[in-house]
């Protein structure tokens, strides 16, 4: 298949960035990334499309100082990569630290959920967000369902006390990201199986049982394993 003119890609990308919004009043460097970094989870870009410093720079209206900011970390990341001939282009799923990325997240949210188990836990202050992990559900709204997946495990990170705890797990964690998008796109059924887990996960930490919560928890994170085997097996490559 011819590879699509570059003009082409151009209005493609410049469409998408359209709909950014940049606040001058926050560091942009860090906006560009995370603006970025979302769109590559959410496979909006794809892996293999190129990104261009100076018009990513255009199309948002910055100098490309921040965004030249923002692809360092980005590479950092493994979420683009240079190839010779071609430019900053988006990377493939990297298996490898999708690895890394559950050991330490593993680890991260045990610690989490013990310290939770420690406290009383008061369920009300997760019912509106369940609610729309809920409604996401039923709409087969896998999107939705991620963006509040990830607010569901922020709270409990801030529920125990150690909030720098998901930022790091943030840091591990895109390409874990990147095939749990995919992986629900195409197995609609996985979302009510995480919705269930949540509310096991709410029980355990409001009885404070913390073998069980440590368990659930660890589960919860390793079933990316059990999934990408189910999702492979099912679109095998031609």
């Amino acid at each position: 298949m011819p590879r699509p003119k570059k003009s082409d890609e151009k209005t493609d990308l410049s469409s998408l960035f359209g709909e950014a919004q940049i606040d001058r009043s926050r560091a942009i460097g860090d906006q560009v990334y995370q603006l970025l970094r979302l769109y590559i989870i959410l496979d909006r870009l794809k892996p293999g499309t190129q990104i261009n410093e100076q018009d990513i720079g255009e199309w948002l209206g910055v100098s490309r100082t921040p965004v030249r900011e923002a692809y360092q970390r980005l590479m950092r990341d493994g979420l683009v990569i240079t190839q010779p001939k071609v430019g900053s282009v988006v990377s493939t799923i990297d298996n490898e630290r999708i690895n890394e990325g559950i050991i330490i997240r593993r680890a991260l949210e045990r610690e989490v959920v013990r310290l939770i188990c420690d406290n009383d836990v008061n369920p009300d202050r997760f019912s509106a967000n369940i609610a729309l992990q809920q409604v996401a559900v039923s709409q087969g709204d896998h999107i939705e369902f991620f963006k509040q997946d990830e607010m569901f495990h922020h709270m409990l990170a801030e529920l125990a006390g150690i909030p720098s705890a998901w930022r790091l797990a943030q840091s591990v964690k895109a390409h874990i990201d990147r095939a749990r998008i995919r992986i629900t796109s195409n197995l609609p059924n996985r979302m009510d199986q995480a919705f269930e887990e949540h509310l096991k996960i709410l029980k355990a930490l409001e009885q404070k049982d913390v073998e069980l919560a440590s368990q659930l928890i660890s589960d919860h994170i390793e079933m990316i394993f059990v999934d990408m085997d189910k999702f492979t097996s099912e679109n095998p490559v031609s």
